[in-house]
């Protein structure tokens, strides 16, 4: 198939205005639109710069500027082949059904056809100009299929009209460069005009080519450029928290979401009643994102809230001090009721609120959330015990942890559970410690968050995640495709990166025991599931030390010897890692791989105790002195974690290894010669088993 030359081209405009869009799904929406469109075209054969070609989205609007899109497709030509000469005329050279049915598909008579001749015979052939369709034609239908698959989880339907949209569509513009192209969508017919600021310049507003659209939309005092707004609300924010003497709280969420609601950014900077500094920043701070989309002010050099705050308001006014007025005047009542949720939660202290816990049911089968704060206490003494740390602080933190869910702060503010409780705690005179560890038990909330900071936060923090774990895959109930209710792989990488980053020196397998053996008063923990329960962990500390940079051959090597300590498995690694780039390193992996194939495939089972009164060539004698030998010195480096030096000493053993596979036949007759030398070459393989399994690296 050939194509002639393209046709000529003009910036395409499509605007669909809307009632005001839902600000924290903006983005998608606009993204995924101009994703679909453009695919469509791309299918559909129309050229356009894709480079050039841009969305905008503003509250009342979602729309596309695609550039130098050609006027129609080019044309093509079709060449189709059909049967065989042969089997397309019978001996009396009358047409078969085939050459028929060919010449029906093709639109075209029997003798309007061709022939043509390739190495592999004559056959009909049939060459089809096929014009190109004008972008006219296509264009609404193209829109259509686009937006069918944008991510709306409500469509609305409006009036008495059978289609449906996020919200009511009430205008709509088309334009290839000059010219409307005509249609009809949402029950709207294509033109030219649009409209600006919903106070200062409603319109309509003639777009006379679509490459002028943001201007006309900037003159009606509405900047269509999503990114221009965003910069300009941050700019003014900033601004004006060094106005306060102080910092603006910018929070990336929050700036895409103020960036949404309005069209013409205009930023006051308000305050509010020194008073209200006595509630927790935090709370504070919570309550004027959520619920009034206000930047925060903070002292520049402690960090302390100011009772200052940045709004974004979307108009001009000729009074902003009136303005300025109203959003004090409307952010008063918000912060009283932060202060209220906070004398009432400290009206009593935090340990008076577990019975509450048990009207709280976290699963089924594994009962209430009291439940939970007991066995998380029970697991996090267990695991402080056996690390020689703080017992009673882990118990009495892990116990209280999950306290603050039933305050009236954190069931106004979910996100500030854990940071609540320390609070609480604090006030009803808990130690520092075990507050703290009760405001750090979630870290890490999600992938690259932080980690606690103290170790008995990040041992209650372990114990959550691990009854958690423990408990729901005793249950039945492991996630399973893109289904993970209970966020089982997001508890599974924080057991990984408190366990690895965290530097808790403590198996996993202990751990996962002590989880198993509390929980069992309840619902026991099968063997079955705890070995998925085990895989699965290890299927996330794979992922996690693929991001850290090791390469999986070298993780799988690691993690198939002995599973210790995960920091003793990152030192591992790192050694492994190094040995590597020796030259030796690549003849060392062929010996184990060659090794582990010899068990592998032997009859007998190698015990390695080795008896030297059965050596009969001079090379085996050799290698079973030179492990001796090094086994003596390395013994000391496995013990301090030097496995790097261990595996330098055990390269010394290169030599007497390939000595030992020229001379010496594994397999010999002799049934006790041969259990001796696979015993020799178990011994040998066990010294370089206590890094990683070399076998697993070739």
């Amino acid at each position: 198939m050939s194509k002639a030359k393209p046709q000529a081209c003009a910036d395409l405009l499509i605007e669909l205005g809307c009632e005001e869009l839902p600000p924290k799904s903006l983005a998608s929406l606009g993204k995924s639109l101009f994703s679909a469109f453009s695919a469509q075209l791309e299918k559909a054969g129309f050229e356009f710069d894709s480079n050039l070609s841009h969305f905008f989205y503003t509250p009342r609007r979602l729309a596309l500027q695609m550039s130098a899109v050609a006027a129609r497709q080019p044309d093509q030509v079709l060449e189709r082949r059909g049967p065989a000469v042969a089997a397309a005329y019978d001996a009396e050279n009358k047409a078969t059904p085939a050459a028929i049915g060919f010449a029906r598909s093709v639109g075209k008579q029997l003798d309007e056809l061709e022939t043509v001749k390739t190495d592999k015979g004559e056959w009909l052939y049939c060459r089809i100009e096929k014009p190109g369709e004008p972008l006219q034609d296509r264009l609404f239908p193209m829109l259509e299929k686009a937006l069918a698959g944008l991510p709306v989880a409500k469509p609305m339907r409006w009036a008495d009209n059978t289609f449906s949209f996020v919200r009511p569509v009430h205008w709509l513009v088309v334009l290839h460069g000059q010219e409307v192209v005509d249609g009809w969508l949402f029950g709207l017919q294509a033109g030219r005009f649009t409209r600006g600021h919903r106070v200062h310049s409603p319109g309509p507003h003639e777009i006379d080519t679509a490459t002028n659209y943001q201007q006309v939309l900037e003159s009606a005092y509405v900047l269509a450029d999503q990114d221009k707004r965003k910069g300009i609300i941050e700019q003014q924010a900033i601004a004006l928290g060094e106005k306060a003497g102080g910092k603006a709280l910018i929070n990336s969420s929050l700036l895409e979401e103020v960036t949404n609601l309005v069209e013409w950014p205009h930023s006051l900077l308000g305050s509010f009643d020194n008073e209200f500094l006595d509630v927790p920043a935090e709370a504070l701070v919570a309550s004027m994102q959520d619920h009034q989309k206000f930047f925060p002010v903070t002292d520049l050099k402690t960090g302390s809230l100011l009772a200052r705050f940045i709004t974004v308001a979307n108009l001009e006014s000729t009074d902003f001090s009136a303005v300025q007025a109203g959003f004090e005047r409307v952010i008063r009542p918000r912060l009283a009721d932060a202060r209220f949720f906070w004398e009432q939660d400290n009206k009593r202290p935090i340990e008076n609120w577990l019975p509450l816990l048990d009207r709280i049911v976290f699963q089924n089968k594994l009962g209430s959330v009291g439940d939970k704060s007991k066995r998380i206490a029970s697991i996090s003494k267990k695991i402080a015990e056996e690390i020689s740390i703080d017992a009673s602080a882990c118990e009495r933190a892990a116990c209280l942890c999950k306290c603050d869910l039933v305050s009236q702060m954190v069931g106004e503010f979910p996100e500030l559970q854990g940071t609540m409780g320390r609070y609480y705690a604090l006030q009803s005179g808990e130690d520092k410690v075990v507050a703290l560890a009760i405001g750090e038990h979630y870290l890490p909330a999600f992938s690259g968050d932080r980690l606690p900071t103290h170790e008995v936060a990040k041992v209650v923090a372990l114990a959550d995640r691990l009854d958690t774990l423990a408990g729901i895959f005793a249950t039945g109930l492991k996630p399973s495709g893109n289904k993970d209710p209970f966020a089982l792989r997001r508890a599974a990488l924080g057991v990984v990166r408190l366990l690895l980053d965290g530097e808790i020196l403590i198996e996993l397998d202990r751990v996962l025991a002590i989880s198993a053996l509390v929980i069992e008063d309840q619902l026991a923990l099968s063997a079955d599931a705890m070995a998925e329960l085990r895989h699965f962990i290890l299927e996330r500390l794979r992922h996690y030390l693929r991001e850290q940079g090791y390469a999986t051959n070298l993780i799988s090597a690691a993690l198939d010897a002995p599973l210790g300590t995960l920091p003793d498995l990152s030192t591992r690694l790192a050694a492994l890692q190094a040995f590597m780039l020796l030259d030796v390193s690549a003849g060392l992996v062929e010996a184990n791989k060659r090794i582990s194939n010899i068990l592998r495939k032997s009859e007998q089972t190698a015990s390695g105790v080795v008896d030297d009164s059965l050596f009969v060539i001079d090379e085996e004698g050799r290698l079973f002195t030179d492990i001796n030998n090094i086994s003596t010195r390395i013994d000391a480096f496995f013990k301090g974690g030097d496995y790097r030096a261990a595996l330098e000493q055990l390269a010394a053993l290169s030599p007497a290894i390939d000595a030992f596979f020229e001379h010496v036949m594994v397999m010999d007759e002799d049934s006790d010669v041969r259990l001796n030398r696979l015993s020799l070459l178990c011994q040998l393989k066990g010294l370089f088993d206590r890094v990683a399994n070399l076998a697993l690296i070739a």
